[in-house]
């Protein structure tokens, strides 16, 4: 074999060494990156049904005179809540339910009537304990105070409330 045939044998090997170490180390940072995606989702689970979810719901009527209750009758079927009140100290309502679990969702809506008065409610908590506040166009009510507690009080004021729960 003459030396220039030698040199490009080399020169080819030395090429194919390269091109070899350049596809390792493309599949590493792919292998990396894969992980990196894996490790993100880490916190997130599957779907799941049946029983290994709880359900709770209710309607709250703001009653003008006696204050909030949870609404019970041939028509509204509450589950799993136990009480509804005003906290006196803070001026936002507060709700218990029968059980602590895990919350995978709360969802308050306020009715028709609360929302053609601009009110909104966002939710704090879970498990047992969960406190609603109200705004009306922005503004955080205070139900503690008889002015504010008026804006949402009503025959037929309700705010519909969801707590979809995973037992611990």
């Amino acid at each position: 074999m003459s030396r220039i045939e030698e040199r490009m044998k080399r020169t080819t090997k030395r090429w194919k060494q390269v091109a070899l170490v350049c596809l390792l180390l493309l599949s590493s940072v792919l292998w990396i990156q894969q992980e990196n995606d894996a490790d993100a989702d880490t916190g997130l689970l599957p779907s799941v049904t049946g029983e290994q979810l709880t359900f709770s719901g209710m309607a709250l009527r703001f009653d003008p005179v006696n204050g909030p209750y949870i609404h019970a009758n041939a028509a509204h079927y509450p589950l799993g809540f136990k009480e509804a009140y005003i906290d006196q100290n803070r001026g936002y309502l507060t709700v218990r339910r029968d059980r602590v679990d895990s919350v995978v969702s709360i969802i308050v809506d306020p009715d028709e009537t609360l929302t053609a008065r601009g009110i909104t409610i966002g939710a704090s908590g879970g498990g047992v304990v969960t406190n609603l506040y109200f705004y009306q166009n922005g503004r955080l009510l205070n139900l503690a105070d008889p002015v504010d507690y008026a804006i949402i009080a009503g025959p037929f004021s309700n705010a519909w409330m969801t707590i979809i729960s995973q037992p611990k």
